[in-house]
């Protein structure tokens, strides 16, 4: 298998530099927002990374990954984990330097933003929402905020730097060591995002059908349209009313705040309507023509007519929207948690929404759990990323094979413990008791069942465009 981590060995030598000032400051935006965002893991490395070294602008003496591994308590996939996500959110460089036929990695811990421009941020701001609500997102905005001086009723009396000192007539210019830079307090940056699968053309366009002024499609507007786009997959049409729902009716002006909370508020419904953009793979929105080509190879696969439907379901829709006409058609609702966790599998766990709509299947419908828990979710999640799984079609194998393996184990602990030679005496348990005791079945759904399920999932989709209005 094709691990990603499988060119980092524990033998590796490894280097730490830091090349900017980190103050506590610094930190405290590190642990107080970025934390929930990256995970304990990344969270620990970072730490690790600025403490496990002599000082600014020198370099640790040359250590080994499985020295470094100790101290964090990781294995290599953790560690290759928390540190991709540092590197993704702009909280790391890393270096390889191959010199000699020698492989070295070099660490850079690098600054975060300051708490002003994280709040700033669209795309930091809502992920931070996602995973500490909406209540401790404005607690930690009064935490690293103060309440300004009222400088009319204040005079100031502080003492300039000539009232204080004595300049000398002479000052000899400072001769700069070569190969050396000085260190500097560098800003920090926030992660770009970058996306192909939002027509802002045709955003416009229905824009302007509704008297909307070509004016208040603001840059920022822009990159929050993005923001929003990607994380709840909401389409061109969508987004046009949303933005006209948050647009002052006298000045045209769009509130971005309300936008924000109107666009998190769509995930409440109950049945969602929105259709995958596929915005974390390809970018680009399947044909008909290119639909049928993917059916045609998932058969020629040797994959049944309900797991090649599921397969293309799970391509169609959003996380939300697939979850949510799961839960509808069991008669729940998706709870805060499940949404936080789509969320956050989706962000840490690179997964592509496909892939992730196969994890809520498994959990949902093979397995009949009333919800998603966010352990059992890890666990997968983690297992299908060390396998590589990438496609829905290779979630449904290894569905196959965990199941296969759960009955080969159960079938093996049976014949070793009752052997066909053993006589025992053996215990009437009421009915109750026999049906508490069996393990739940895992199996995918028959064509009827999948049959019923995509009626169930016309009607539901449908009653959902019906009350658009």
């Amino acid at each position: 298998m094709n691990y990603p981590w499988k060119e980092l060995s524990p033998k590796d030598p490894l280097t730490i530099q830091q090349t900017c000032f980190i103050s506590d400051i610094d930190k405290k935006v590190v642990t107080f927002l970025y934390q929930p965002i990256i995970g304990p893991y990344a969270y620990s490395l970072y730490m690790t990374l600025l403490a496990d070294f002599e000082g600014v602008g020198q370099q640790k003496n040359k250590t080994i990954h499985s020295e470094f591994l100790s101290v964090l308590g990781l294995g290599i996939p953790d560690f290759y984990q928390a540190r991709s996500r540092l590197e993704g959110i702009g909280l790391l460089n890393t270096y390889i330097s191959e010199e000699n036929g020698e492989k070295e990695y070099i660490y850079e811990p690098l600054m975060p933003v300051t708490s002003e421009q994280f709040f700033q941020e669209d795309l930091l701001r809502m992920l931070l929402r996602e995973h500490v609500g909406e209540t401790k997102l404005h607690n930690l905005q009064k935490r690293f905020s103060y309440q300004q001086l009222d400088s009319s009723k204040l005079k100031k009396v502080t003492k300039s730097f000539l009232n204080v000192y004595e300049v000398a007539t002479s000052i000899h210019p400072l001769d700069k060591q070569e190969g050396y830079t000085f260190i500097s307090s560098k800003k920090g940056k926030a992660p770009l995002l970058k996306t192909t699968t939002f027509n802002h053309a045709y955003l416009k366009q229905l824009l302007q059908s509704e008297f909307f002024t070509p004016e208040s499609l603001t840059r920022e507007l822009r990159h929050t349209i993005e923001v929003l786009h990607q994380l709840y997959g909401i389409d061109e049409q969508e987004m046009s009313q949303l933005i006209l729902r948050a647009s002052h009716l006298e000045t045209g002006a769009v509130d971005i705040q309300e936008l924000e909370n109107l666009a998190a508020d769509t995930t409440n419904q109950p049945v969602l309507k929105r259709v995958l953009k596929d915005k974390l793979e390809t970018g680009m929105e399947q044909t008909a023509s290119q639909l049928e080509n993917r059916r045609t190879a998932l058969v020629k696969g040797g994959y049944s007519k309900q797991e090649v439907d599921l397969v293309l379901l799970s391509e169609k829709l959003s996380p939300y929207s697939f979850i949510a006409n799961i839960k509808a058609q069991k008669k729940g609702e998706v709870t805060s948690n499940e949404k936080r966790l789509l969320n956050f599998l989706l962000s840490q766990y690179k997964m592509s929404t496909a892939v992730l709509n196969m994890l809520i299947y498994y959990v949902l419908v093979i397995q009949d759990e009333p919800t998603i828990n966010k352990g059992k979710a890890e666990t997968i999640a983690n297992d299908w990323m060390q396998s590589n799984v990438s496609l829905p079609e290779e979630a449904i194998n290894k569905t196959k094979q965990f199941v296969g393996q759960r009955i080969a184990a159960a079938e093996k602990r049976s014949v070793r413990q009752y052997g066909k030679n053993v006589v025992r005496k053996v215990e009437t348990l009421p009915e109750w008791a026999k049906e508490e005791s069996q393990p739940k079945e895992e199996r995918l759904l028959s064509e009827e069942e999948r049959r019923r399920f995509n009626e169930r999932l016309e009607k539901f989709r449908g009653g959902r465009k019906a009350g658009d209005d």
